[in-house]
């Protein structure tokens, strides 16, 4: 599947407010705290910023503001370490406030691999069925902080799964060109399975190793990055 890249004249990824980015007329729903399921059993999104009504499901995937950030991945981004980490996106957002960013916060600090409220040693990104790959510092900037795109959403449908794989085969051939060198993933399955079609389409590849994912230890991922970092 072609994929075009569409970005209003003058316009990049940069940080900017969430409402500059926003349609007129376009207000941004609150959500509040809930650990409530859904019909399917899935976790109910919470949104701390709020959510913008045209960044949910498939026609987030039409939005200009999602087409900047991939153009940024592929053509900009450098990563500030050629070691990465990457853990999934959330039904929490800004992801930073998950359980499981706690967690991986908490490893990193005791690997000294922590400093300012932010990583150091590692590059930490967290992979985004929607925006691909989100670095930590820029996890609270919209449109990451305010889209809702189940992984379901893009598994069901072909032509989004083709999509994606595609732009992170892209974006990972692009960053392996700008240093990255070895990726740690902690990932659970749908997007593990998202992550290993994109590996093997990507025409460069930095060495991938894989740990367990799990909502309940990241003992398994502590040592992995132990060892790396300590080599």
């Amino acid at each position: 599947m072609a994929v075009e890249l569409r970005a209003e004249a003058g316009t990049s990824a940069a940080a900017v407010p969430v409402q500059e980015f926003l349609h007129v007329g376009t207000e941004i729903t609150k959500r509040r705290f809930s650990a409530r399921k859904d019909e399917k059993g899935r976790f109910m999104p919470r949104h701390y910023k709020g959510v913008d009504p045209n960044l949910v499901g498939k026609k987030a995937f039409d939005h200009p503001a999602v087409h900047r950030w991939w153009k940024w991945l592929i053509r900009d981004y450098s990563p500030l370490y050629s070691i990465a980490l990457l853990t999934p996106c959330s039904n929490i957002k800004p992801y930073t406030r998950s359980p499981t960013s706690r967690k991986v916060r908490a490893v990193l600090k005791r690997l000294n691999a922590w400093e300012d409220r932010k990583p150091k040693k590692v590059t930490w990104m967290y992979f985004s069925d929607l925006l691909i790959f989100v670095p930590y510092e820029r996890a609270e900037e919209y449109p990451a902080c305010c889209y809702e795109v189940h992984p379901d959403v893009v598994l069901k449908d072909k032509s989004l799964a083709e999509l994606v794989v595609d732009i992170t085969a892209k974006a990972l051939t692009a960053l392996s060109r700008r240093g990255l060198e070895v990726v740690v993933t902690f990932l659970p399955s749908k997007h593990a399975k998202l992550w290993e079609q994109a590996l093997a389409r990507a025409e460069t590849v930095p060495k991938t190793i894989k740990t367990r994912y799990t909502l309940f230890s990241v003992l398994e991922l502590e040592e992995t990055l132990k060892n790396i970092l300590n080599h």
